[in-house]
C-alpha cells in the first residue's frame, strides 16, 4: 500500500482517533438545509434497505502533519458530520461515550472551532428531557449570542436537530408501514450511522504542494456521470439495431437538458412530427411507431452520425457497443445537433430552470414504468441507486429499454407542459413558470399551460401557486413523490382533462397528504396513497360548532414545534392566497399583500415569539411551541432573528423586504398583531390562540372530516 492509500474507517474510527484541521485557504462552512437533510435522508434511507449492509459517504483527502492532518477536500461533509456527532451525543450518550471532545478545528478561524466546542459543551452536558428533548437542545443553543460564534455552524446544527426530529423520529424507521418509535428509530440510525458507514480517508504523499493539489481539486474535469452509464447500458441493449440506437440517441439528448423543452431539442421538422404541427400535442403511442416515423420522414441525422463516428474512430465497424464508445458518440450527435441552424429557431434559449435534475427525473420515470408494467416492489427515488436499479428492471432486455425511453420522452414532454418551473423574466430576476411550448409560423412561443377562457387562466394561477407549494415544501430531488403522483395522474388522462380537472387533483393530492403524513398517528408511506386519488370535489360541507372545535383539537397534536412539516404551512398558504373573502395587508402599508405573493424556499420553521427572549417573560410550553407561534422563514433570517421579539422581528423584516423573496401569508398576519405578541403574556397568549384557532379552522373546514377518523 502506498502512501496515497488508506483503508476506509467507519465513522467512530474516524472521530474516535485522530485530530483533522480545515486550512485557512478553504471555504468557510455554507451547507443548509437541502444538503444536510439529503446526507441524513441517504444514511437513513440505506439503514432501512439493508441492516448490515455498507453506505460509503464518500472520501476525505487529507496531507498529514506531525499532529493532524490538515482537509484537502471534503470539509463540508466532515464539518456536518462532527454535527451530527454533537446532537447525538446529546441524545444517545450511553451509545457516543467514546467521543470525548471535537476532532475537527480550523486554521486561523478562532470563531469557527470555539462554535464547535461551545455546541459540544452544550450538548454533552445538557441531559435529553423525555418529552421534546430537541426543542430543549434548541432553546438552549437560541441562548448562544452570535456575535461571538460562527452562525453558519450554529444553523448547521439547529437544521440538524430538525432534520433527524421529522426524517427519523417522526416518520419511524419501519419498511412498508412498520413504524418504530422514534426512540428506536434514532438508537437504529446512530448504530448504522456509528459501524456502518464508511469514508475512504485519502493521504496525498507528504511532500505534495497542497495548495496547488487544491487548486487542482476544485477545478478538476467532470467525472463520468451515472445517468451516463445508464445511456450506454440502453444503448447496449439495442445495439443490433442502428436504428434503435439512434432513435434512443436522440431522445436521450433531448430529453436530458432541463434546462430547455424537450421539442425544442428535435428539428422543426421532428418536432412537427412527434409532437403536432404546433407542437402543443403528443402522436405516438410506442417506441417502434415513433422510430419509424422519424426514419420515414428521412430525419435521421443521429443515425447518419452514428455510421459517421463509428467510420472516423474504427476501420472496420465493431459489432459490440461499448460504453466507450456510446459516450464519444453522444459527444458526436449532441455537437451535430447543435449545427442544425437551417430549421432551428429561438426555442434553444434557456430562460427556465427546472425543479428536478436529470438523474432524478430518470428515477421518477423508472418508477412508474415499474408501475405500468409490473407487480415489483416499487424503486425509490433516489439517484444514487440509479445505476442499480436500472439493471434490476431493465437490464439487456432490448423491449423494456424501448419501452422505457419511449416512456422517458411522453413524461418529459407532460412535465415541460404540466409541471411548474421558474422562468427568467427581466435581468436576473426569476419567477414562477406554468406555460408550454407552441411553434407557429413566427417561430417558438410559451403561453400559459390553461388559457382558453378566463376560468382557465385563474386556474393555471391556481395550479401554478399549489405545485410551487408542493416544490419548496420537498427541496430535495429525492423527495417529490408529489411529482411522481401528477405524472402518474396525467399519464392516465388519454382524453385529455380541464385546468378545472387538473386542479383539483392537486388540491386532492395536498389533502391526502395532509390527512396521510401529518394529522394522523399511523402514517403511510407515499406509494400506499399517492397513486390512489380520487377526483371528486367534496363541495362544501357545513360543520357544527363542536366538529369544528373537536377536528381543531386532533390537529394541535400533530402540528406543534418538532412535528409540523413545510408543507403544512405552504398549504395553509395556499388556502389563505386562494380564499378571496382573506385580505391580508403587509405592515409596509400595501394594500393587499396577497396580489404579490409567491412561494419561496423559506425553509426554517421560527418561533414568533422567541425560546429564549431577550427581555420578556418566556410563554408556556404549550403556547410557545404551538403552531400559533409558528412560522416560516428563511435560514438566513431565522439564525438572525431567533431571539427577537415579535416587535422586532417585524421592524427588521419589514426594513429588508426590497432585498428578500415574500414572507409567508400566515407569518403576514402574524406581524400585522406584532404589537399584541410583544404585550404582556396574558395578551400575548390570548392572541397566539386565536391565531392559532383560526388558522387550524381553515385547514380542517378544507379537509372536510377526514381527519381524526
Amino acid at each position: 500500500m502506498n502512501s496515497s492509500e488508506q483503508p476506509s474507517l467507519s465513522l467512530q474510527q474516524l472521530f474516535e482517533n485522530d485530530f483533522y484541521k480545515v486550512p485557512v485557504y478553504q471555504r468557510n462552512y455554507d451547507w443548509g438545509e437541502s444538503q444536510i437533510q439529503q446526507l441524513v435522508e441517504d444514511i437513513n434511507d440505506f439503514s432501512k434497505a439493508d441492516k448490515a449492509g455498507l453506505y460509503y459517504i464518500g472520501s476525505l483527502v487529507v496531507h498529514q502533519k506531525t499532529d493532524y492532518f490538515e482537509v484537502l477536500d471534503g470539509q463540508q461533509r466532515c464539518t456536518t458530520l462532527t454535527l451530527l456527532m454533537c446532537y447525538l451525543k446529546y441524545r444517545l450518550p450511553a451509545l457516543f461515550e467514546f467521543y470525548e471532545k471535537p476532532n475537527l478545528g480550523f486554521e486561523s478561524r478562532p470563531k469557527s472551532e470555539s462554535t464547535l466546542k461551545k455546541l459540544y459543551e452544550v450538548a454533552s452536558s445538557a441531559v435529553a428531557p423525555q418529552s421534546k428533548p430537541t426543542e430543549a437542545l434548541l432553546g438552549l443553543i437560541n441562548g448562544i449570542s452570535l456575535k461571538d460564534f460562527n452562525p453558519s455552524i450554529v444553523n448547521g446544527f439547529k437544521i440538524i436537530s430538525r432534520v433527524i426530529a421529522r426524517s427519523i423520529e417522526l416518520e419511524g424507521g419501519g419498511k412498508d408501514g412498520e413504524i418504530e418509535s422514534a426512540e428506536n428509530s434514532l438508537i437504529t440510525f446512530a448504530n448504522y450511522l456509528l459501524n456502518n458507514v464508511k469514508i475512504l480517508r485519502v493521504n496525498v504523499p507528504k511532500n505534495t504542494d497542497v495548495t496547488h493539489y487544491f487548486e487542482v481539486m476544485n477545478n478538476r474535469g467532470e467525472q463520468l456521470e451515472k445517468h451516463e452509464i445508464v445511456k450506454a447500458d440502453l444503448l447496449s441493449a439495442v445495439q443490433k439495431n442502428e436504428h434503435d440506437m439512434a432513435m434512443i440517441q436522440k431522445i436521450w439528448l433531448a430529453c436530458s437538458d432541463m434546462s430547455r423543452y424537450a421539442q425544442t431539442r428535435f428539428s422543426v421538422a421532428e418536432r412537427k412530427l412527434i409532437f403536432e404541427n404546433n407542437c402543443e400535442g403528443f402522436k405516438y403511442n410506442n417506441f417502434n411507431d415513433l422510430r419509424d416515423a422519424i426514419c420515414a420522414n428521412g430525419n435521421s441525422s443521429a443515425k447518419n452520425s452514428i455510421e459517421s463516428s463509428t467510420k472516423n474512430t474504427s476501420k472496420e465497424r465493431s459489432k459490440t457497443f461499448t460504453l466507450d464508445a456510446s459516450l464519444k458518440l453522444g459527444q458526436t450527435v449532441k455537437a451535430n445537433d447543435g449545427n442544425e441552424s437551417k430549421d432551428d429557431d429561438d426555442g434553444r434559449e434557456e430562460r427556465f430552470t427546472s425543479v428536478i435534475d436529470f438523474p432524478n427525473f430518470l428515477m421518477q420515470v423508472l418508477r412508474l414504468y415499474v408501475k405500468n408494467n409490473s407487480d415489483e416492489e416499487l424503486p425509490s427515488l433516489d439517484d444514487k441507486i440509479l445505476i442499480k436499479s436500472f439493471k434490476k428492471h431493465i437490464g439487456n432486455d432490448s423491449d423494456k429499454a424501448k419501452a422505457f425511453v419511449f416512456m422517458l420522452l411522453k413524461y418529459r414532454y407532460l412535465f415541460d407542459r404540466f409541471i411548474v418551473k421558474r422562468e427568467k423574466t427581466s435581468g436576473k430576476s426569476e419567477d414562477w413558470s406554468l406555460k408550454h411550448y407552441k411553434f407557429g409560423k413566427s417561430g417558438s412561443s410559451y403561453v400559459s399551460t390553461f388559457s382558453r377562457s378566463d376560468d382557465s387562466e385563474a386556474d393555471n394561477d391556481s395550479c401554478l401557486m399549489l405545485l410551487s407549494a408542493f416544490h419548496v415544501s420537498y427541496p430535495t430531488n429525492s423527495r417529490k413523490n408529489w411529482l411522481s403522483a401528477a405524472l402518474y395522474w396525467l399519464d392516465q388522462r388519454e382524453n385529455g382533462f380541464s385546468s378545472e380537472e387538473y386542479l383539483l387533483f392537486l388540491e386532492e393530492l395536498a389533502k391526502a397528504f395532509m390527512v396521510n403524513r401529518y394529522l394522523t398517528a399511523e402514517t403511510q408511506n407515499y406509494p400506499h396513497f399517492i397513486y390512489k386519488i380520487k377526483q371528486e370535489s367534496s363541495g362544501i360541507t357545513v360543520k357544527s360548532e363542536s366538529e369544528i372545535s373537536a377536528s381543531v383539537d386532533y390537529a394541535k397534536d400533530f402540528l406543534n414545534y418538532g412535528k409540523v412539516r413545510l408543507f403544512v404551512f405552504n398549504y395553509l398558504d395556499y388556502l389563505l392566497w386562494k380564499d378571496t373573502g382573506t385580505v391580508i395587508k403587509s405592515t409596509d402599508g400595501r394594500a393587499n399583500y396577497k396580489s404579490g405573493f409567491r412561494f419561496s424556499m423559506n425553509n426554517s420553521v421560527e418561533h414568533f415569539s422567541p425560546q429564549t427572549p431577550m427581555a420578556n417573560e418566556k410563554l408556556d410550553p404549550v403556547t410557545l411551541h404551538g403552531f400559533g407561534n409558528l412560522c416560516l422563514l428563511a435560514n438566513s433570517d431565522n439564525s438572525s432573528l431567533s431571539n427577537d421579539g415579535p416587535d422586532q422581528k417585524a421592524r427588521r423584516l419589514n426594513l429588508k423586504r426590497h432585498s428578500m423573496a415574500p414572507l409567508s401569508l400566515k407569518l403576514e398576519l402574524m406581524l400585522a398583531q406584532a404589537n399584541a405578541w410583544s404585550a404582556s403574556i396574558s395578551e400575548a397568549t390570548e392572541t397566539i390562540e386565536e391565531h392559532e384557532s383560526e388558522m387550524l379552522k381553515i385547514l380542517v373546514n378544507n379537509l372536510d372530516c377526514r381527519i381524526g377518523k
